[in-house]
């Protein structure tokens, strides 16, 4: 290791966050106009998205329209520095992070994590119900496909609170996401022509809550019963104990799974009371009109 990074390790953040400050602006001292036009031309964190704003603001009607019951954020570009990898088991080598102690949101229901574990500091009792629309970025490298890029439009959803017995709070939390998920869906294909059919719920589980994954399967079949439920199993250690991938097949016939649902520890340690369950839900707004077409 150089002496460079031991010396900055041992400072101060104050006395890191001034150099870093001055050699950004010597850094863009030296920049020429002709530097900025070639990064936007090529670099992919500062372009504009593929789905225009007049399209994206209409998906965010139907998506807040469909949330009647949850409190609607219009959360901060950034949140604090370890927001998305703190609580959770990912690298912050994706997240753009400042020289500020904030990074750019990579994930908000990251950030709604927080202002769940802030409300239920002031109230234990109650149930923290939110959802907000929000332009994230990501460094990590696009995955193929269509429509995915390194900034792009969410939906998310999150429920947060004391548990009940039998999985009470995460069965009622996961029905009640679904279910604006489906109106939003209903609702595109309504108002802006969104062409898909056959909704399909993927309910992957581990042993963490044995349970869960059946009183899951039994709530969709309660709530929406045409909805196909297929089970998996639980692989990944970000969720705690459930995952459950929401769906609809396109015009040609695949199956699209938009919607990544699933329940976490994160508000349990942010709060230190493991009695508090989170349950939280994204959907890939930019992904809808150039997956399933539409106005």
């Amino acid at each position: 290791m150089s002496e460079s990074p031991r010396r900055i390790r041992r400072e101060s953040p104050s006395d890191r966050r001034g150099e870093l400050l001055a050699a950004a602006r010597d850094e863009a001292a030296g920049r020429r106009p002709a530097d900025l036009l070639h990064q936007w031309s090529t670099d992919a964190t500062v372009g504009p998205s593929p789905v225009d704003l007049r399209t994206t603001v209409a998906y965010d009607t139907l998506a807040l329209d469909a949330a009647r019951d949850y409190e609607a954020l219009l959360l901060s570009p950034v949140a604090p520095l370890g927001a998305a990898s703190v609580v959770a088991p990912t690298s912050q080598d994706r997240t753009l992070s400042t020289i500020r102690a904030s990074e750019v949101v990579s994930d908000p229901t990251n950030v709604l994590a927080l202002e769940a574990a802030r409300r239920l500091q002031v109230d234990p009792r109650q149930e923290v119900r939110l959802c907000a629309t929000h332009q994230v970025l990501r460094m990590q490298p696009v995955a193929g496909g269509e429509g995915h890029t390194r900034h792009f439009r969410l939906f998310v959803l999150a429920d947060a609170g004391a548990g009940l017995a039998d999985d009470g709070f995460e069965v009622a939390a996961v029905a009640a996401q679904l279910a604006v998920h489906r109106r939003m869906l209903d609702a595109a294909a309504s108002a802006r022509g969104l062409d898909w059919e056959r909704p399909l719920a993927i309910v992957r589980t581990d042993g963490t809550l044995p349970a869960l994954g059946k009183r899951v399967t039994a709530a969709i079949a309660a709530s929406q019963p045409d909805v196909e439920v297929r089970a998996e199993t639980l692989a990944s250690t970000y969720y705690h104990g459930l995952r459950l991938g929401f769906g609809v097949h396109d015009r040609a016939g695949a199956f699209r799974e938009v919607v990544d649902l699933g329940v976490f520890d994160w508000v349990a340690q942010l709060t230190s009371n493991r009695r508090h369950r989170y349950v939280a839900s994204a959907i890939g707004i930019q992904l809808l009109p150039l997956l399933f077409g539409g106005r």
